[in-house]
């Protein structure tokens, strides 16, 4: 049997896609739209991004020029004789150049932008901020009916749950804990949406109190999201610049991007902190000798205590990823949960570098207790020492003082002729003294016996 010819393989291939269900081939779609090398680029710069830095957000396409040339590169073998490799560019007519503000991701657009109550972005309109809900648009009820945004709801009150529980649908549950607070984080799955509590890095947020957990609530719908907080969050800058990007360079902005740029920026969050805490750990263990010794511990003890509450932020996280890939998957387009899956192996990586910091901690903890037991074992000695030469001091002058302290009474003592009456006194005196120190010794025998 002769093998099909290429007209009939190609054929083959379209009556395929023809027959295939049309939910596989918008899948198939969604796969094949990380082939966009702008969107890959955007995803990859965003992943690395550092927070607290001075560094660029504006970057070039690496695959642009700005004379709309295309680049070619030469393969060499290194075997050959080394030669100067110039890149040839070569003109193509039928490559439009792009426009200058295509040329350039721009991660850093709303850096200046100070967030309202309300905000609400997606492809079609932009970003919207307002401090009513009903002012966002002239047509909010119109607005509301829109697919694939993202609402965002800052310091919730009565009038907001009556809109998600009205509006959106969302059950009494869900509400309670948003309105509630302080709840575990969770992912919880309902009929049409998916409900995750978390909790914020505490050390990213400034308008907290002291020892104060701060919430940060996502509703997933299958056509929109919406968050709810009630502190503001510095990281929601960072989220509007990587989704005005998404929708700029690729071919449709879901939700499933706004839960994959949220657990990014807290998987950032927990990157900056332990940036900052790696250094104080590595200062204490080297200047163990110079500073004094319960400065050091007290400081190793706030070490401790940070490298736990990286520990408490990250592990609910990976828990909640873990469930998400478990069970509601299907709800997520798969691009999307796979970088999920990275972001849960970073968080996995973190958390072997706390192990790892906490460890060194631990260790730093028992050699500044072995260094501070064996500088009090020497004081001890050498207070023993001390002791023991006043001891010897005391055993030469203390029969003198004995002698001098019986003859010196205002008694008659033995030898004494010269004056009356008799010595009896004197005598007295030293059975007494006697009788005093038998039954000391006696009384301090028997006590011992009994213990």
């Amino acid at each position: 049997m002769l093998p099909p010819t290429p007209e009939q393989a190609e054929d083959a291939d379209s009556s395929i896609e023809k027959s295939e269900h049309p939910h596989k081939l918008r899948r198939r779609n969604r796969l094949m739209s990380m082939e966009n090398t702008t969107l890959t680029e955007v995803i990859t710069i965003y992943e690395k991004l550092k927070k607290g830095r001075e560094e660029n957000s504006v970057y070039r396409h690496s695959s642009n020029f700005v004379d709309g040339s295309t680049r070619v590169d030469i393969e060499f073998n290194e075997a050959e004789e080394t030669i100067p490799i110039v890149p040839i560019f070569l003109t193509l007519p039928s490559i439009e150049i792009e426009k200058n503000a295509k040329n350039t991701l721009d991660f850093n657009k709303f850096k200046n932008f100070r967030p309202s109550k309300y905000l609400y972005f997606s492809e079609k309109s932009s970003l919207l901020q307002s401090e009513s809900i009903e002012k966002l648009s002239l047509n909010f009820s119109e607005l509301l009916k829109e697919k694939n945004y993202w609402l965002n709801i800052y310091d919730p009150n009565e009038q907001d749950f009556s809109v998600l529980f009205n509006s959106y649908g969302v059950h009494d549950l869900t509400i309670n804990d948003i309105r509630e607070g302080n709840t575990e984080e969770k992912m919880e799955a309902y009929k049409h949406y998916t409900f995750f509590s978390l909790r914020l890095m505490p050390d990213s947020v400034k308008d907290r109190k002291e020892n104060e957990d701060v919430d940060f609530n996502i509703l997933l719908f299958k056509d929109f999201i919406i968050t709810v907080h009630d502190k503001n969050w510095p990281s929601i800058t960072d989220i509007l610049g990587f989704l005005n990007l998404m929708s700029t360079h690729s071919t449709g902005l879901t939700p499933d991007w706004v839960l994959f740029s949220c657990f990014i920026e807290m998987n950032q969050d927990a990157k900056y902190v332990m940036d900052l805490i790696e250094p104080e750990i590595n200062k204490i263990r080297v200047g163990s000798k110079s500073v004094e010794m319960s400065g050091i511990m007290r400081r190793n003890f706030d070490m401790e205590l940070r490298v736990y509450a990286i520990s408490r932020f990250i592990k609910p996280k990976m828990r909640i990823l873990r469930q998400l890939k478990v069970k509601c998957s299907k709800r997520i387009d798969k691009i999307v949960m796979r970088l999920l899956g990275d972001i849960l192996e970073e968080f996995r990586e973190q958390t072997h570098d706390l192990h790892h910091f906490n460890h060194i901690l631990e260790r730093s903890q028992d050699t500044f207790l072995a260094i501070v037991t064996s500088d009090q074992s020497r004081e001890a000695n050498e207070m023993s020492l001390v002791m023991k030469r006043i001891s010897e001091i005391a055993l030469v002058f203390l029969p003198i003082q004995a002698i001098g302290s019986f003859f010196g009474m205002n008694v008659t003592v033995p030898w004494q002729t010269d004056y009356y009456p008799s010595p009896m006194y004197f005598w007295i005196i030293v059975g007494i003294c006697i009788c005093i120190g038998l039954t000391m010794y006696l009384l301090r025998t028997r006590i011992l016996a009994f213990k």
